[in-house]
């Protein structure tokens, strides 16, 4: 029994993860050269990713990345390396966040039932929990450095 529960909650998991969906739309302006005041960043894989702000440079921007999925640290955790991909594949230097929520999609309700019977008496138990199901909307702006 045990085994099945664990089996069917790695299921569980692994199909949550695989809901993400990261999609880039490329952006045109006439006048697409910007110039940022600073900000804060971190490096991951040679990718700068700029939360609070923008790079004190010139950069152009080259396209918008819609990113959901649901929330929790397994989805969450891929957030990162699935943006570095997205844009190397668009050939940016940076991603600038320019906004990032949580959403409550629904709700989960689990539960479990028993009975044991002695002789004329029964004996049932159950119990059941509602947590929400909570899905995260990410947009971020893939930039390219102009010199």
């Amino acid at each position: 029994m045990k085994q099945s529960l664990a089996f069917l909650a790695v299921l569980v998991l692994s199909l949550v993860a695989g809901c993400a969906t990261t999609e880039f739309k490329s952006y045109e302006a006439k006048d697409n050269v910007f110039e940022g005041k600073g900000g804060t960043k971190v490096v991951v894989d040679g990718i700068e990713f700029w939360d609070n702000g923008e790079p004190s440079r010139k950069f152009k921007v080259l396209g918008i990345i819609d990113d959901q999925r649901p929330g929790g640290i397994i989805p969450m955790s891929q957030l990162r390396s699935d943006m570095v991909k997205k844009t190397r594949e668009a050939g940016g230097d940076a991603v600038v966040q320019l906004g990032n929520q949580s959403q409550i999609a629904g709700y989960y309700t689990s539960g479990s039932a028993s009975a044991n019977s002695y002789g004329s008496s029964a004996t049932a138990y159950g119990s059941s929990t509602t947590m929400p199901v909570r899905r995260n909307v990410a947009k971020f702006a893939v930039i390219k450095y102009v010199d």
